[in-house]
């Protein structure tokens, strides 16, 4: 009876003795938390004067940071400039003091163990601009432990930094990127880069292509609305609808011709689409067309079309037409709904 007490007793004491280890651990890993932090506040205001003058003016001169606290404080204080006093100038003169003093030492942060310390030194490399470090960047990307987030932001320096292989490195991504992490690659690109992107469009998977043909549209690039209109006859309505909806933001015209057979399509998306681009351009020879599809078997499209409509010229007497004399029920709700609408915002 007096062993299993024992070893019972024994369990207990050296529970309780690794739980106030761990807790005595946690107490001083939390007061040299504190301790860093309040270094590295101390050296924060004793920095701040004397680099807001630096980026501000340029004619200050920065002591050389001797201490890992030191270091960070610069280089926040920094960032924080960079982004609140934004202008090339300022831009200039905080890429020269970061090459000059923090080169090495986020060249250093690239080889870190922990990975917050490895995504710190790439969001500041980019912030800064710090171009000499491509080398290193490069050597980090072709390494086989590099995580999926570090490639992703180093794809987005690449396009950032107008690397000449970004390209390249854009065909040997995983899966596991999303159309969002293609868009920001994209929105970086320079528009040579970009272009090229665009007349290799079929060589690349679904994800980037949805996301090439997304960017047209939201970076409003003109010189690409002829090839969206090309994708207007591709076979797969998915294309069509993202053309048409690229077309739309960039409120780029086409003629009763070209968007009847959007109107007539079959995918409920693209007549919505072919609508939406109708609601930006306010062309009245597509009103005829339009009010036809306020009788649309799908809400979505006849909430459009109503949109279309009220955007017109003349619109609020198109709806309040259609919610007097139409032999649909569905048009005539609409049009009233969206009459609503359009006499609150009058």
């Amino acid at each position: 009876m007096s062993n299993p007490l024992m070893l019972f007793s024994l369990i207990v004491v050296t529970l309780w003795i690794i739980l106030l280890t761990i807790f005595l651990y946690l107490i001083v890993q939390k007061r040299k938390d504190l301790r860093w932090k309040k270094e590295v506040e101390t050296y924060k205001r004793l920095y701040e004067p004397i680099l807001l003058r630096y980026v501000a003016y340029g004619d200050e001169q920065v002591p050389a940071p001797s201490s890992t606290a030191q270091y960070v404080a610069m280089i926040e204080l920094l960032d924080h400039f960079i982004r609140v006093l934004a202008n090339e100038d300022v831009r200039a003169r905080v890429t020269s003091l970061a090459e000059t003093y923090f080169a090495d030492y986020l060249r250093k942060q690239l080889y870190h163990r922990r990975l917050g310390r490895r995504m710190n030194a790439l969001f500041y490399i980019e912030d800064f601009g710090l171009r000499s470090l491509l080398p290193e960047l490069e050597n980090m990307y072709e390494q086989k432990r590099v995580t999926t987030m570090e490639k992703r932001q180093l794809l987005n320096m690449f396009a950032l930094f107008q690397h000449p292989h970004v390209y390249e490195y854009m065909k040997n991504v995983d899966e596991s990127f999303t159309k969002f992490d293609y868009r920001l690659i994209l929105s970086r690109m320079d528009d040579d880069t970009f272009a090229k992107m665009v007349d290799h469009f079929f060589d690349w998977h679904e994800k980037i292509q949805y996301a090439i043909v997304d960017m047209i549209g939201i970076m409003q690039k003109f010189p690409h609305a002829p090839f969206l209109r090309t994708l207007l006859r591709h076979e797969q309505s998915e294309y069509r609808v993202r053309a048409l909806k690229a077309l739309a933001q960039m409120a780029y015209p086409l003629d009763v011709e070209q968007l009847h057979v959007h109107f007539q399509s079959s995918v409920w998306q693209e007549r919505l689409m072919a609508l939406r681009l109708c609601a930006r351009t306010r062309r009245q020879e597509m009103v005829d067309h339009i009010v036809l599809l306020m009788k649309d078997a799908v809400f979505s499209v006849r909430s459009q079309a109503a949109e279309a409509l009220l955007r017109m010229p003349n619109g609020l007497d198109i709806l309040e037409h259609i919610a007097q004399t139409s032999d649909d029920r569905y048009a005539r709700d609409m049009a009233l709904e969206w009459l609503e609408r359009g006499r609150e915002h009058d």
